[in-house]
């Protein structure tokens, strides 16, 4: 049953993407940065317990009025100190051990690409 609510809630966010959206970074209307239907590549936890995402898409050179900065270039910031880490966090390693996509979206009071919320 849940499942199948996921899916369905899945289609309807999918179904409200444009189709040039698809599989890109970019600003959207209210100020965030979003990066839609991406894989997770990489996730790298540090010592600090800040983790960096690196997702398929390249984010370097960053597409056209992406105003967050990718850290080192490349990678998105989860923030340990979020208050959503753990339900974030719990996410992402559910959606790169099943392979499904993500779509990232960013703080926008943050200057380094810091991921607010996901949706899978």
């Amino acid at each position: 049953m849940l499942q199948s609510l996921l899916g369905a809630r899945l289609a309807i966010c999918l179904a409200m993407v444009p189709a040039s959206a698809w599989a890109t970074c970019a600003r959207q209307a209210d100020g965030t940065d979003v990066c839609i239907s991406e894989q997770i590549q990489t996730l790298y936890v540090t010592q600090s317990g800040a983790v960096y995402l690196l997702p398929t898409s390249s984010l370097a050179p960053s597409s056209a009025g992406f105003a967050c900065t990718p850290a080192g270039g490349r990678y998105l910031l989860l923030d340990p100190a979020a208050p959503n880490f753990r339900a974030v966090y719990a996410a992402l390693l559910s959606a790169r051990v099943v392979g499904a996509p993500v779509t990232l979206a960013m703080d926008p009071s943050q200057s380094t690409c810091t991921i607010s919320y996901v949706t899978l």
